[in-house]
C-alpha cells in the first residue's frame, strides 16, 4: 500500500514547487495528471475529513481524464484515511462521497448546493470556479507553474478545517 508523504514533507515539497506561484494569477486549467497529484497532496492539509480514519471516496464531474488519473491513487493512505473509490460522471453522484471534484462549469451551482448540504469537500481544476464557490482550485498560472486557490467562505460552509500551513502555498479568497 502506498502512503502519501507526511505534512512536513509535503510542505517542503510543495513550497519548493509552488511557493513562488501562489500569488500569481492563473491562466488556465490544470491538466489531469498534475491536478490529480496535487489533489492527493493537498488533501493532507484538511484536518476534519483526513483525521477520521477509514475509507474516503471521490466523485469527479465532467472529466474522465482526471478521474482516470485519480483512480491510479486508489489504495493510497492520506493522513489517517485510505482512498478507496473514485467515480466519474457528467452529473452529481448518486451515492454519498467525501470529495467532489468539479471539472464542468455548467454544474457549479448544483455542485455547490450538494457540497454544502452534505458537508463534502469541493475541488476543481478550473481555478475560476473557486470565486464562484468551490473550496479548492488547482490551475496553471501565466508562467506555466501551478496555482492553488482556497475559498475560505466556501470551506467554512462545507465544514472544512484547513491546516493554516496551506495558506503559505495557496492564494486565499473569500
Amino acid at each position: 500500500m502506498k502512503k502519501i508523504l507526511g505534512i512536513g514533507n509535503i510542505f517542503v515539497l510543495l513550497s519548493v514547487v509552488i511557493l513562488s506561484t501562489a500569488t500569481t494569477s492563473y491562466a488556465g486549467d490544470a491538466p489531469p495528471n498534475m491536478a490529480s497529484g496535487l489533489i492527493m497532496q493537498l488533501l493532507t492539509f484538511e484536518k476534519s475529513l483526513m483525521s477520521t480514519g477509514g475509507d474516503i471516496s471521490i466523485h469527479v464531474v465532467g472529466s474522465t481524464g482526471l478521474a482516470d488519473e485519480l483512480k491510479k491513487s486508489i489504495g493510497w493512505k492520506i493522513s489517517k484515511c485510505t482512498l478507496s473509490k473514485v467515480t466519474e460522471s457528467d452529473a452529481l453522484p448518486t451515492s454519498q462521497v467525501n470529495i467532489l471534484v468539479i471539472a464542468d462549469a455548467k454544474i457549479v451551482s448544483k455542485a455547490i448546493e450538494y457540497t454544502r448540504s452534505n458537508k463534502v469537500l469541493s475541488i476543481t481544476n478550473k481555478p475560476e470556479l473557486v470565486e464562484k464557490g468551490i473550496s479548492l482550485g488547482i490551475g496553471m498560472n501565466d508562467s506555466g507553474g501551478q496555482s492553488i486557490t482556497l475559498n475560505m467562505t466556501a470551506s467554512k460552509k462545507e465544514g472544512l478545517d484547513w491546516n493554516p500551513a496551506i495558506l503559505k502555498i495557496a492564494k486565499a479568497v473569500k
